[in-house]
């Protein structure tokens, strides 16, 4: 009888442990997209890698320890337009390819260009995926995921990278700081009156 309940007992450790991930790669980034089309900056965050978080975390405590009001201006209306350029995008989601505790979600995305003949661009990116306590996330911090930029428009050839730039905020003087972030208020309210 011990036997059985111990051959059992290790069948359901096995079993637990080779559970897969409540939700699969694709629905991760259905769900990352949903959320930006709702402004929602703390779906946004559940979709993405701790690391991710932390990084971004760590960068907004450093500039609200500087400038509490400008920052939370900035991340307001951040917010609102994060929001507004995701109404007009269309995507697709294709091609996930999972492998061990990595995966890849091919993305084709439409943004409105009114440059364009057809008033649309159209950029394709992969995404990359990791598994975090059984759940898939996004790493952001992975070269290639440059989501954010299809809303912002080109921001250059150059690959984001999160932890560089929390890296020079921290080395950053604070007055310079202070000073960027007017400098991004202004930039807000010049895009504001584009938009108007």
């Amino acid at each position: 009888m011990k036997k059985i309940i111990t051959a059992c007992s290790l069948l359901l450790c096995l079993a637990a442990c080779n559970q897969e991930p409540a939700n699969p790669p694709t629905v991760v980034m259905e769900n990352m997209f949903t959320a930006m089309k709702n402004g929602n900056i703390e779906d946004m965050k559940k979709s993405i890698t701790k690391a991710d978080v932390a990084m971004l975390e760590a960068a907004e405590k450093l500039m609200t320890s500087i400038d509490p009001e400008g920052i939370q201006k900035i991340k307001s209306r951040m917010t609102e337009e994060l929001k507004d350029k995701a109404q007009h995008i269309e995507y697709s989601l294709k091609n996930e390819k999972i492998d061990g505790d990595h995966a890849t979600v091919e993305a084709e995305i439409i943004t409105k260009d009114t440059a364009a003949a057809n008033g649309k661009k159209i950029s394709k990116q992969t995404f990359e995926l990791v598994k975090e306590d059984n759940t898939w996330k996004i790493a952001l911090t992975k070269p290639g995921n440059e989501m954010f930029n299809s809303m912002k428009g080109n921001m250059g050839s150059r690959k984001g990278d999160l932890k560089d730039g929390l890296e020079k905020l921290q080395k950053m003087n604070p007055d310079s700081l202070k000073m960027m972030i007017k400098k991004g208020l202004q930039a807000l309210d010049s895009m504001q009156k584009k938009k108007e």
